[in-house]
Order: C-alpha cells, then structure tokens, then sequence
C-alpha cells in the first residue's frame, strides 16, 4: 500500500503540479487499503489500517519528506477594536429582555471550492515544488442561526453565474441554499437588504 501511496504522491507532486498535505496522503491512503483488501479476498479480511499520526510520520520519514509553503498570509483580528463589544452587546440584551431564542446572529464566508493545500511534501533532496496557477474559483456563503440554536436560518449563497451550466434544467428553489449571483460573488448591500426584507423576516417570524 505504502509502496502504490508513494508513487502517486510523486505523480500528484511532480507530473501533475498539484501539492498534497497530511489529509488528503491519509485519506488515500485508506482509498489505497481498501482497495487491496478487496483484492486479496478472504485473507486479508481481518486486516485493519488506520491512518494516524504516528503511521503518517513513520511514512513521511520513509519517503524522506520534508513541507514546504506555497503561499500565505498571515491575518489577524483588531482585538482591540471588539473587546469593549461584549458589555455593550449584554446591556442591549438587558435593555431590551431577548432571549436567546430571539438573538440571530449571520456570518459569511468565502469558500474557494476548487482550493488546494497551501503546503506540499516533497523530497528533502528536491529545494522547490514546479510552478502552477491556483484556481481562485470562489463562492460566498453566508449562514446564520439563533443564539439558542433551535433555529438555523437557510444559508445564502451568492455566485458569479446566475446559471451555472451544473445546474442546467434545474430548479434553484428546490436547492438547500438561497441562490443569488453578481459578478465577484460578494454579498453587497443590495443583495443584504433583499436577503433581510425577503427571506430573513418571513422566516424567522414563521419560526415565532
């Protein structure tokens, strides 16, 4: 299994310029066992593989892996500017007697769905990983829910297309998401506001 993992983390790596980290050497790992396993019948039936820690470090040794960094920036949060947040947040809850189930709170994200790992294992001998254009094919995603948690708004998604060629003949009301679009796939004010008016207000009344 190790001898076929190791060959395709090579291929991965040096023929197809894609980086590979600690999950997705574990998780192939495992797609590599049980494949052998299957293979071999009845007698490796009761043979058990499990991909921790101290198996990856044994095999990273083996391979003479070092990680390298492809990119990075590091970011950090204005703690100073949230810290006076808190007391000021609780007064209002005072103030104005919510509860918990009343309390909504939503965030957003961006998700790069075709993102791939920032590090890479190579071998010790090799100083640097071939050149290659990471994918910047992002989404925006945006979830909330109540402070009580028995109330978990549905999220918005906002994407570049409209209708993307996936979801051809289908119908976006039947998908678990808020659909929405605009060309850099951000959730601007507008959408904001739409979203707050159209969406948020009808359900979370019908939840109260």
């Amino acid at each position: 299994m190790e001898t076929m993992l190791k060959l395709w983390c090579d291929n991965q790596v040096n023929v197809k310029n894609c980086p590979v980290d600690q999950n997705t050497v574990c998780s192939q790992a495992k797609l590599i066992f049980e494949r052998l396993k299957e293979d071999a019948g009845e007698v490796a039936k009761d043979e058990e593989f499990k991909a921790s820690n101290g198996w990856f470090n044994r095999f990273k040794s083996h391979c003479n892996w070092h990680s390298i960094a492809e990119s990075g920036e590091a970011a950090s949060a204005d703690k100073e500017a949230v810290s006076y947040y808190p007391e000021k947040f609780k007064a209002m809850i005072d103030e104005g007697g919510y509860t918990s189930q009343t309390i909504f709170n939503v965030d957003e994200t961006g998700l790069f769905w075709k993102k791939i790992p920032k590090r890479t294992f190579i071998a010790r001998e090799e100083k640097t990983f071939p050149g290659f254009k990471a994918s910047k094919d992002r989404l925006t995603v945006m979830v909330g829910a109540n402070a009580a948690g028995d109330c978990k708004l549905k999220p918005l998604l906002v994407y570049r297309s409209e209708n993307p060629r996936a979801l051809k003949n289908k119908s976006k009301a039947d998908l678990p998401v808020i659909w929405k679009s605009n060309r850099k796939a951000w959730v601007t004010a507008s959408l904001f506001e739409d979203w707050f008016g159209h969406n948020f207000i009808p359900e979370v009344e019908c939840y109260c």
